[in-house]
């Protein structure tokens, strides 16, 4: 069997890309430990294959049809002579950064943290996206990196999108109010809806919400609401160079110095010693804002 690996990440932990194009015998295309890879199969099949050298490759995917293989230890993707696709390979890192740090971005998480095999219609919104971010990746002109992580951003959107899709088709979806909680708050956390309003949206008293999002997360719906703007703080704190005022601004407060009292009480630290902090967590190779103080 001819085998092709991905090139390695490089510092900045950019996605790659490689073309499946119609091999004449079986070929193994690596999958670089540590990072999450998406198969977009259009013709032919596929099998994964552990990382153990007498691994053998697991049940064949048949195309039409997307793959996510979420965070592993490596291994190759093993596609059959006359297979036909695209493999997107995503540094945890980039992974991580291309997630919004919101509530809509933790519902991503949780199903972008699991292995995905998933209908594919064609055209799907995927293709142009995985182009631009290829483009992006090899153009060097200005602003390509920034252009590159929105790109990948918007592939993770469609992904998660075609996967509740796929739930709803199939008569799965988790449609319980602490997940309806969560999408709601990811809708208006910025504008500091109070839990009444919440409740009121959905249609339940504040005792049934409150109840139903602690059994799911642990929370009480105010703390859920308080960790997720904390949570996109400390991303925009440790990942720009906004100034405190404008971070306040854009989570929806309209006093910084409130913000600065807010952000201390759940942090333990305010913006100024948090954003201090994160730098030197950076420095230290620890990349993960969500380490607060």
């Amino acid at each position: 069997m001819k085998s092709e690996t991905l090139p390695s990440p490089d510092r900045r932990a950019h996605a790659s890309v490689q073309r499946i194009r119609s091999p004449l015998v079986r070929v193994g295309y690596g999958l670089a430990p540590g990072a999450a890879h998406l198969a977009v199969l259009q013709a032919g099949s596929v099998a994964r294959r552990g990382a153990a050298q007498d691994a053998e490759p697991g049940p064949g995917i048949e195309a039409p049809r997307l793959l996510w293989l979420a965070n592993g230890t490596g291994g190759e993707l093993v596609a059959e002579a006359g297979s036909r696709g695209t493999l997107l390979s995503i540094p945890g890192l980039a992974l991580m950064r291309a997630l919004p740090a919101t509530p809509l971005g933790e519902q991503m998480r949780r199903t972008l943290g699991q292995t995905l095999s998933l209908p594919y219609d064609d055209p799907t919104p995927l293709e142009p996206l995985i182009a631009g971010l290829e483009g992006e990746r090899h153009s060097g002109a200005l602003g390509s990196d920034v252009a590159e992580e929105h790109y990948l951003s918007l592939v993770l959107l469609q992904l998660w999108r075609l996967s509740r899709a796929d739930l709803i088709a199939h008569g799965r979806a988790p449609q319980g109010l602490a997940e309806r909680f969560v999408i709601l708050a990811g809708q208006h956390a910025r504008e500091h809806w109070q839990v009444g309003d919440y409740a009121r949206s959905l249609g339940v008293s504040r005792d049934r919400l409150g109840s139903a999002v602690r059994r799911a997360t642990g929370l009480s719906p105010q703390r859920y609401l308080h960790r997720e703007l904390t949570r996109e703080a400390c991303e925009l704190l440790a990942n720009t160079g906004m100034p405190v005022s404008q971070v306040a601004f854009r989570l929806g407060f309209s006093d910084p110095a409130y913000f600065t009292r807010f952000f201390a009480r759940q942090a333990g630290a305010n913006p100024g010693q948090y954003r201090r902090q994160a730098k030197v967590r950076r420095a230290r190779g620890d990349q993960s804002y969500a380490a607060w103080p």
